[in-house]
């Protein structure tokens, strides 16, 4: 949404960003615990290959004590961070609209981005979309992860260069990539560099979802469509466009 647009023309622009925290959040633990515990591998071996035993896939990690890094530690971040505790993970993370106080009392440790992508053995994003951040994780992006890490998107697929992670996967610089979201919505995933892979998982653009979460977002949108007609957008309305008396 270009907001200085809108508000040159003045309309307002309203986020609804928080109803869907715990399903994001949720999603992303899921597809660490997919991506590590390698569920697709063993669902391929057992439903086609009625294969049941225990040896045949290999090279698992144990998630506790291994280090995640978040990018970006906004209300998905910390959520990420509380479930990754609980799994025992070490996080970092790095956010520059983030106070580094704020960042320890959700019991991560705050770190720049090069450090952290040094440091993290799991790394995800949690960051928004614009002129600085897009491209974030490029070919030097890639070159500066020592831990060989996994690499979790369910945040903006502009944020990763999509054929310097192809290259990198294929270089062995990433254990392996696991993605709610890509550069183009609903791409032709045949003719996709990181589709078809046994590296990647790919979901469709779902970790928003749950029929909870599409109530509160109905819910919401309406709230603020109503608080706006009455007059009073500091009730409800989640303003992006920063309009004369509706700050």
């Amino acid at each position: 949404m270009d907001v200085e647009a809108a508000a040159a023309r003045g309309i307002r622009v309203a986020a609804v960003g928080e109803y869907c925290t715990e399903e994001v959040a949720d999603h992303t633990l899921a597809l660490i615990l997919a991506s590590e515990r390698r569920l697709r591998d063993y669902d391929r071996q057992v439903q086609a290959g009625y294969d049941w035993r225990w040896n045949e896939v290999r090279g698992l990690r144990r998630l506790a004590g291994l280090t995640l890094g978040i990018v970006g530690f906004g209300r998905i971040g910390q959520a990420v961070c509380r479930r990754a505790r609980g799994f025992g993970l070490a996080v970092l993370a790095t956010d520059l609209r983030v106070e580094d106080e704020a960042i320890r009392r959700h019991g991560a440790e705050p770190a720049e981005l090069d450090d952290v992508l040094a440091r993290a053995d799991i790394l995800t994003l949690h960051c928004n979309l614009d002129a600085g951040s897009r491209g974030l994780l490029d070919a030097r992006a890639f070159a500066k992860m020592e831990r060989r890490p996994l690499l979790i998107n369910v945040a903006r697929g502009g944020l990763v260069v999509e054929a310097d992670l192809a290259d990198a996967l294929d270089r062995g610089l990433l254990r392996g990539a696991a993605l709610d979201v890509l550069a183009e919505d609903s791409p032709d995933l045949r003719h996709h560099a990181l589709a078809g892979r046994d590296d990647v998982i790919l979901t469709p653009h779902v970790a928003f979802y749950s029929e909870t979460a599409l109530e509160d977002l109905r819910r919401i949108s309406a709230a603020n469509i109503t608080a706006f007609l009455e007059g009073r957008p500091r009730d409800v309305f989640r303003l992006v466009t920063p309009l004369a008396g509706a700050a």
